[in-house]
């Protein structure tokens, strides 16, 4: 397991469950390993975009660097929450 795998898994998770209502269903290091692939799906309570489709899911990309970040400070900076943000606006509800 890659040692940043645990930390930014668990950060973006508490993310995007507290501004989201969705939470993180894969974390992978991309085939090019110059990223990370992340894969977003609503929770039960963002009933918004389950109504509109019961398999609603985003993916976005974090760079190394960007997941480095996280893990540094466990936390997500404001730039990447920005990007988060923008990603998720089509899955609908913020908290």
């Amino acid at each position: 397991m890659h040692p940043h795998y645990v930390a930014l898994f668990t950060a973006l998770d508490e993310y995007v469950k507290a501004h989201h209502r969705c939470f993180v269903a894969e974390c992978f290091l991309g085939p090019s390993e110059t990223e990370w692939v992340i894969c977003i799906r609503p929770t039960a309570e963002n009933r918004g975009a389950l109504a509109r489709d019961r398999y609603a899911c985003k993916y976005f990309h974090v760079s190394l660097k960007e997941a480095e970040e996280v893990c540094t400070v466990n936390a997500i900076r404001t730039q990447l929450a920005e990007k988060i943000d923008r990603e998720l606006r089509s899955l609908g509800e913020s908290a």
